[in-house]
């Protein structure tokens, strides 16, 4: 089921708050429970309930590893679940997710004919598998309870980050559905809920939904691109998936507030940071957490020397990239990702080294220092938009053609055509009047809205994020009337619905 439907927003939500808040009203807390549960696996079940059995399979076995492990704690139990647990979970996904990319691989590698099958990939597989990882290893750390059966499935399939996220924890999220405190309604959590999932909804659907046209026509015609369209493909896609999904991080956020459940933000203003480092603890900050404790620091961090602490990072960098889809263009996208961490953190302990004998004389705050910022910013913008090129291309050869044909300086009028693709719905009437009394003006009108939407999405990056702005104490009424305006905008603009990018992953 999608946030951005008719049926998600006027049925479906309204009928999980309803019956969450009546049922807790009257103290049977368990049944609330039970269900949000209920609820939950509809909204799972809604694309394919194959995926169902899937889901389930896999929160039931996680949860029977730890059920046992609370009747036999023991040091050697516990690594013995640790393994298997590990192995079965990671198995799972690497039958879902790899199995193909793995078989292609060896035919191409050895000359064999293994025969590829065709696996549906269950929607949020990656999610809630990393997710219930986190609570087995801590679990047979030591570091975690065993839950009752209600409270883990409450954990694993709440429905605002059941398929893409963001990646929650146990042990932020399983005291809240204990606390009986916050099953009360609370207008002041409703309604900054409503307003962060009205902010997610537009930025899915006026913006992402509408880049993505003229993005999907780049990445389709690439070998036809000149330099300024294949430009604009790139960045428009760096934008498209920025703001589709922070917009449904914000959704996801926002429905979580309104029944007092908080889920952790996932983006922190990512396409203003200075390094490559930097994005990274901006930029879907709930997997980044997730890969560092349970991937990096078990490698050994940063704590043996440089060698190893620049070979963690790409360990690390490379498993983002394979988590993100069976594609050698994800691995590459995560190789450059974790070379430029790896560089950042390289000149950021050279500059704090410097800054130490510099003393005094760096804490000027002039124009100086605030062009060097602008100019780090622009240049971990252009960084990522080229890794992301990659991440976007079905191949890495579609990649390094469509970074040629920018560099080519090659001007067709392909742009042109890119616009007339992404043509906004609003201003249909427009061009529609221009080619019965203009008709040579209505490729201008289509390149000026395309212009348009850029500049807006560049305007929208440089104003306070979605958590500044819902963070303020005073909500006036002019804010009040626009976030409205927005958000009917949005459900007015809904005909043409599309699915959220990280389903895929």
């Amino acid at each position: 089921m999608l946030f951005n439907s008719y049926f998600f927003i006027f049925v479906f939500l309204p009928l999980s708050l309803a019956g969450w808040y009546l049922l807790n009203r009257l103290k049977r807390y368990k049944l609330a429970q039970g269900y949000l549960i209920g609820m939950s696996l509809w909204f799972y079940a809604w694309y394919n309930v194959s995926f169902l059995w899937v889901m389930l399979g896999s929160c039931l076995f996680n949860f029977g590893v730890s059920f046992f492990l609370s009747g036999r704690d023991t040091p050697r139990m516990r690594r013995f679940l640790l393994i298997t647990g590990c192995v079965v979970n990671i198995g799972a996904l690497g039958i879902f997710k790899y199995y193909n990319f793995f078989v292609e691989n060896v035919n191409a590698v050895f000359g064999a004919d293994f025969q590829t099958r065709n696996i549906l990939l269950p929607l949020g597989i990656s999610f809630f598998t990393f997710q219930q990882l986190s609570y087995l290893i801590d679990r047979c750390r030591g570091d975690a309870p065993h839950y009752g059966l209600m409270d883990y499935l409450s954990f694993v399939t709440f429905f605002p980050s059941l398929i893409s996220g963001p990646i929650v924890l146990h042990a932020s999220t399983v005291p809240q559905f204990q606390d009986e405190t916050r099953r009360r309604f609370s207008a002041e959590s409703f309604s900054r809920g409503v307003m962060q999932f009205s902010i997610g909804l537009a930025k899915k659907v006026l913006l992402a939904d509408t880049l993505a046209l003229a993005v999907n026509y780049g990445y389709e015609n690439i070998a036809a691109l000149d330099a300024p369209a294949a430009l604009a493909a790139a960045v428009g896609y760096t934008l498209e998936l920025y703001f589709d999904f922070s917009g449904y991080s914000d959704m996801a956020i926002g429905v979580g507030k309104m029944f007092r459940i908080e889920i952790p933000e996932n983006f922190n203003s990512p396409y203003r940071a200075t390094s490559v480092k930097d994005f990274w603890k901006r930029w879907h900050m709930t997997l980044s957490r997730f890969l560092q404790t349970y991937v990096y620091f078990p490698l050994g961090g940063s704590r043996k020397g440089k060698l190893r602490t620049f070979v963690n990072t790409m360990i690390t960098f490379l498993v983002s990239g394979l988590w993100h889809g069976a594609n050698w263009t994800f691995v590459f996208w995560g190789f450059l990702h974790g070379l430029g961490v790896a560089v950042a953190g390289i000149v950021g302990n050279r500059k704090a080294s410097g800054e130490k004998n510099a003393g005094r004389k760096l804490q000027d705050k002039g124009i100086r220092n605030r062009a060097l910022r602008l100019l780090c910013q622009l240049a971990t913008f252009a960084y990522v938009c080229m890794a992301f090129v990659f991440f976007r291309a079905d191949s890495i050869q579609d990649g390094f053609l469509l970074l040629s044909r920018i560099f080519s300086f090659h001007v067709d009028g392909q742009l042109v055509q890119m616009a007339a693709a992404m043509e906004p719905s609003e201003i249909y009437i427009v061009t529609k009047a221009l080619s019965l009394i203009a008709p040579s003006l209505v490729g201008a009108a289509q390149i000026a809205a395309m212009i348009f939407m850029l500049a807006v999405s560049f305007f929208v990056l440089t104003r306070k994020n979605t958590v500044q702005i819902i963070s303020r104490k005073e909500i006036s009424f002019r804010f009040t009337m626009w976030l409205a305006f927005l958000f009917a905008w949005s459900v007015i603009s809904l005909s043409g619905v599309s699915t959220f990018v990280y389903f895929s992953f």
